[in-house]
Formats: structure tokens, C-alpha cells, sequence
């Protein structure tokens, strides 16, 4: 009974993250992640519309780097980057969707102007209702 016991209690850690991975995937490309979760898609296209026109690489999500997870005030978020193909440097987004709510909570995106190798100027549009908290987790993803 005590060895049954025993094992029990050192495979719960186990399965808590084995059912947590499942949740939240994490390593998906956005193009992937899309294909299994509808809600993302549409979140995605919404929240970018206020850049889409100008950027309309963004409607085919870019150049991508796998998924990621955040945790912002006990809460934790699928990250998700991508660029613009071929021009990585110029322009490029993020954004931190809830896999439980079906909900991005926070995006931006970045347009960097450069001299040469120089960067001169960067402009991040914020997206969403991205507040402080959720700026500053993301912005590690901005360079």
C-alpha cells in the first residue's frame, strides 16, 4: 500500500504537466496552431487589422519561431512571433493568446527603419488592450 502510495505521489507532478502540455501546446508555429484552433485564427486576423493594410504579409502570419509560454499575473499565455519574410529586421509582430479564454490578450507590432546597419527609428503599434504588465512580457519578443 505505501509503495503504491509512493508512486502515486511522485507521478501526480508528472501528469499535471503532461495534462498542462496538452493545454498549452507550446513549440507550434502560428501557421500550425491555427489549423487546430479556429478561435486563434480569428483572434489573429482582428487584432491585426489595424496593420494588415500596410502589412498585408500578416494576413499568411510571415516567418514564424515556435510557440513559447508567458505567465503575467499568475496566468499563462501562448506566445507567438513572426516577420516579415525575407526582411526579419524591418518589421515583425507578437502576441500572447489565452488557450483557455480563446482570447489574444496582448500584440504588438514593430516597424524598425535603419541607415545602413544602423537602426534609427522604431515605431511598436501596440495591439489590443495591451496593458503594462502584458507590454513588458512581450517585450523581450520586440528585438
Amino acid at each position: 500500500m505505501f509503495k503504491a502510495l509512493t508512486a502515486a505521489i511522485i507521478a501526480l507532478p508528472f501528469a499535471v504537466a503532461l495534462q498542462t502540455a496538452k493545454a498549452e501546446p507550446v513549440g507550434q508555429h502560428m501557421y500550425e496552431a491555427v489549423k487546430s484552433d479556429p478561435a486563434l485564427a480569428a483572434e489573429f486576423t482582428q487584432i491585426m487589422k489595424p496593420v494588415a493594410a500596410k502589412a498585408s504579409w500578416v494576413d499568411s502570419f510571415g516567418t514564424t519561431a515556435p510557440s513559447t509560454l508567458e505567465t503575467v499575473d499568475e496566468q499563462t499565455y501562448s506566445v507567438y512571433w513572426g516577420c516579415k519574410p525575407h526582411d526579419c529586421i524591418t518589421e515583425s509582430y507578437v502576441v500572447m493568446y489565452n488557450p483557455k479564454t480563446k482570447e489574444i490578450a496582448a500584440g504588438a507590432f514593430l516597424q524598425n527603419n535603419y541607415d545602413g546597419p544602423n537602426l534609427t527609428n522604431s515605431d511598436i503599434t501596440w495591439l489590443g488592450k495591451t496593458d503594462f504588465d502584458l507590454a513588458r512580457a512581450l517585450g523581450k519578443y520586440l528585438y
